[in-house]
């Protein structure tokens, strides 16, 4: 919850101080004296205290252990107890299989949706197990239970169906992997 000072002004603080009311050193004049570079010891000791300070804080924190260890004692204590749907008979519907293992797109996708899921369980926002529903859950559950074109859309009730073939890739010309590479790095 949000807590609001409702005992504060409403006077906007215009001063010049900074926030833990230290005033500015005044060492530069003007902004024109300022050359955009800081003396490299400027600001260093300030830097690692305040790093120490975090690391201390964040070691003393206490941590919630994981509900589950693995995606499969998640799938299996979690997801297929609490999300249920009305699963077609490829007739364009939702598609299931209880072979989900079989499928590499549904473990990769089921394993991002339980790391989330531990995620917001171990959070202190109370709106982060909304969130995990909202922004995780639904997108991936649209992909994965797609009758028409997700990974198992068309899996058959007699198991003879295992998976869509790899999707296929030529080999990359060597002199366009530094460009590919060097894009996001």
């Amino acid at each position: 919850m949000v807590e609001v000072n409702i005992a504060a002004s409403d006077e906007w603080d215009t001063s010049n101080e900074a926030p833990d009311g230290d005033d500015w050193d005044g060492e530069f004049e003007s902004e024109d004296d300022y050359d955009g570079e800081l003396e490299p010891d400027q600001y260093e000791d300030e830097t690692d205290d305040a790093v120490d300070e975090y690391e201390d804080e964040a070691d003393a924190l206490p941590t919630k252990e994981p509900k589950f260890a693995n995606v499969i004692e998640w799938v299996n204590g979690f997801f297929l107890p609490v999300i249920r749907r009305r699963i077609s008979d490829n007739d364009g519907g939702l598609s299931w299989d209880p072979r989900w293992w079989a499928y590499p797109e549904v473990v990769a996708r089921l394993t991002a949706l339980h790391q989330a899921w531990e995620e917001a369980r171990a959070s202190d926002s109370m709106s982060a197990m909304s969130v995990w529903w909202i922004q995780h859950l639904e997108p991936h559950l649209r992909v994965i239970l797609d009758g028409d074109t997700g990974p198992m859309s068309n899996a058959k009730s007699d198991r003879s169906f295992m998976g869509w073939p790899v999707m296929p890739a030529d080999p990359i010309p060597p002199n366009l992997i530094g460009r590919i590479l060097g894009q996001h790095g």
